[in-house]
């Protein structure tokens, strides 16, 4: 697991790090077509879009919640989210702040990229694993990278999971669920959704021997107990907007139900969070109000997460910080 978490923290810098660096291509892109929000060369394609989403929809959302249609825009825009583009050209909302934000602009591509590199090295070792999206937002990650056979859920807000489902409707593989990411339920419906499609108990190899699903060459098995499941739990823009008791909480509730997970936490240090300034953001009335210089001080806070590696994105002091049981 070690190794793997190595090379997959390589793989996901490199990512962000030559994504961030494209991002001034894109703005130019983006600036020439700002009107209805059109990129040039894209189109709606709606067959990516899941069944059941409705043809326009007016957003209720409002503080920490109302950022997610920012972020939304970003990777519409500028990190080339055709699925996120078309969301775009129908919600009834003013994207003004949005177009002009430099800053979270390349944020939000650095780190898209980087997340997306992760899950997509994820699946492809765990076909059967299983990712967890705290602060899920309208992202569509589930949508833009292959899956295999991983169950993913999406955790968020009643009224962010209505307005997901509003969007973006039901899919195979995909559940959402309406919790805080600070309360124990979201993580209680996990494991029970595991347990339910877990098969019949069968005759196996040892959880930790060369023919078990949890091997490190991961020969693709379907694991028999909950426990041999490999979870990887992403959290996305949602840190900056914590205390230390709030990053405490979600640290124990993933040690306390999924003590093999792998977490990963975008982060920015205490100094970057005090001066960023995000017109965007700002213009939802939210602003940052945490940070950590390292992920080895969320071990600090909660000692059965062991940190793994920081990930640098385009940014000093802005980085995913990679934590696992």
């Amino acid at each position: 697991m070690t190794s793997f978490i190595s090379n997959i923290a390589k793989t996901a810098a490199t990512a962000g790090t030559a994504a961030a660096s494209r991002t001034a291509a894109a703005s130019r892109t983006a600036a020439a077509s700002r009107e209805g929000l059109t990129p040039a060369n894209a189109s709606d394609n709606p067959a990516a879009l899941s069944q059941g989403a409705t043809p326009s929809f007016t957003p209720r959302l409002h503080g920490v919640s109302e950022t997610m249609l920012q972020t939304l825009a970003m990777r519409g825009l500028y990190a080339g989210d055709l699925l996120a583009m078309s969301l775009l050209r129908r919600l009834d909302y003013d994207f003004s702040a949005a177009k002009d934000d430099t800053a979270l602009a390349k944020a939000v591509v650095a780190r898209t990229h980087a997340f997306d590199s992760l899950a997509t090295a994820f699946s492809t070792r765990y076909p059967h694993g299983v990712v967890v999206n705290l602060a899920a937002g309208l992202d569509t990650r589930f949508h833009r990278i292959p899956t295999a056979d991983v169950q993913w859920f999406n955790v968020d807000l009643p009224d962010v999971v209505a307005t997901r489902r509003r969007l973006l409707g039901r899919s195979r593989n995909l559940t959402d669920i309406a919790a805080d990411a600070l309360s124990p339920r979201w993580a209680q419906t996990v494991r029970e959704a595991i347990d339910a499609t877990l098969p019949s108990p069968v005759a196996s190899a040892p959880s930790d021997g060369p023919g078990s699903a949890f091997h490190p060459a991961g020969d693709g098995r379907i694991p028999q107990r909950a426990a041999d499941r490999h979870v990887l739990v992403l959290m996305e823009g949602l840190s900056m907007y914590l205390d230390n008791e709030s990053m405490r909480t979600i640290l124990s509730i993933v040690a306390r139900f999924f003590p093999n997970a792998i977490f990963v936490s975008e982060n920015l240090t205490p100094s970057l969070a005090a001066e960023a300034d995000m017109p965007s953001i700002r213009a939802t009335g939210s602003r940052f109000t945490w940070g950590a210089p390292s992920g080895a001080a969320m071990e600090e806070l909660e000692p059965r997460m062991h940190w793994q590696a920081d990930i640098p994105l385009e940014k000093k002091g802005h980085y995913l910080a990679v934590l696992a049981g």
